[in-house]
């Protein structure tokens, strides 16, 4: 039960850093919903010719909803450096807080943020026009996955942050992101990509989580496509979540 207060309080904390600085979360949501809106507006016309997808609104919308969640999760990283600068992470440690809430406090703080930033973005895309198959259960399906996403993403910033103490290299998170977006069927279906880069997009993670979000967008409840993404962001809280533990470790050491 105190870790739970604990982790909840540190949650509580850091979502209070976030109403003293909206500027990051204004930019935060800018970047998502630029390349929505610049992306949809070049390609959405020839989608339907040019690769069979009808309503490319709801095609590129799962690409909004992760870019977002990577880059409010890679402020997680950020902030802990701020923490581990200031002293105030070295305070945390002398007390009886456990060590995971440390950890866990931030991350959860920014699932939430990115669950928010989720919600904006599923209504701008339904005033642009996006169909969304599974009606309100969907929306929440997909809010959800989002924020589960954006946890286990900002495991990758929190390792780097207890690792290295830096603040440039903790925002080097947000960075590894891009290439993962980009090989993966972000603009286009699989089926249309050179070879080489559908082998690459078949062992890529965030692949089949854009399939288990897109599913429920343009086609319905599929849940073999929902549970490949369920198991992929899976995998990837325990990749983040071994590698944070381990470098909260050498931190101690």
């Amino acid at each position: 039960m105190r870790a739970v207060t604990d982790t909840w309080l540190l949650t509580l904390r850091a979502l209070r850093e976030t109403v003293r600085q909206p500027g990051n979360e204004a930019a935060n949501a800018f970047i998502p919903l630029f390349f929505y809106m610049v992306t949809v507006g070049a390609v959405g016309s020839v989608a339907a010719d040019a690769f069979g997808v009808e309503d490319y609104k709801g095609f590129q919308l799962p690409v909004a909803l992760l870019q977002g969640a990577a880059g409010v999760a890679s402020g997680a990283g950020l902030a802990l450096t701020l923490d581990i600068q200031s002293g105030y992470f070295e305070k945390l440690q002398l007390t009886s807080t456990p060590r995971f809430a440390i950890v866990f406090g931030r991350m959860f703080s920014d699932a939430i943020k990115s669950m928010v930033l989720a919600v904006a973005i599923v209504a701008l895309a339904l005033a642009y026009g996006s169909g969304f198959e599974t009606g309100p259960l969907g929306m929440v399906v997909l809010v959800l996955a989002t924020g589960a996403f954006a946890l286990g993403y900002a495991g990758i910033g929190i390792a780097i942050a207890l690792k290295t103490g830096s603040p440039q290299a903790a925002q080097a998170g947000f960075i590894l992101f891009f290439p993962l977006l980009f090989l993966a069927p972000t603009f286009a279906p699989k089926e249309v990509f050179a070879g080489w880069l559908q082998a690459v997009a078949t062992v890529n993670p965030v692949t089949y989580i854009l399939q288990g979000m897109r599913v429920l967008i343009t086609e319905g409840w599929d849940i073999s496509d929902m549970a490949g993404a369920a198991i992929a962001i899976a995998g990837i809280m325990v990749f983040t979540f071994t590698l944070a533990f381990l470098a909260m470790r050498t931190r101690e050491g």
